[in-house]
């Protein structure tokens, strides 16, 4: 039985996310075996989307930080 890749379910938006985490961690060099699988995974999917690498990385981008800001109005109101 094949098992099936977590990162097929993600939307692209998450997707890049992850992307951008597992890039991140890889140029800190921390847990380079673990992270270059979950890299090529990740990877996988974008080809089957049609996304390229440099799309992925900025869509992901884009949705961090469009997180970020949101967390920092909260915090503003309060």
């Amino acid at each position: 039985m094949k098992r099936k890749n977590f990162y097929e379910n993600l939307t692209n938006e998450l997707l890049g996310c992850f992307y951008c985490y597992v890039m991140d961690r890889l140029n800190q060099g921390n847990h380079l075996k673990l992270l270059n699988y979950e890299r090529q995974l990740i990877e996988k999917v974008a080809k089957k989307r049609g996304i390229s690498l440099l799309e992925l990385r900025i869509i992901g981008h884009w949705f961090i930080q469009k997180e970020v800001n949101l967390v920092k109005e909260e915090n503003q109101e309060y």
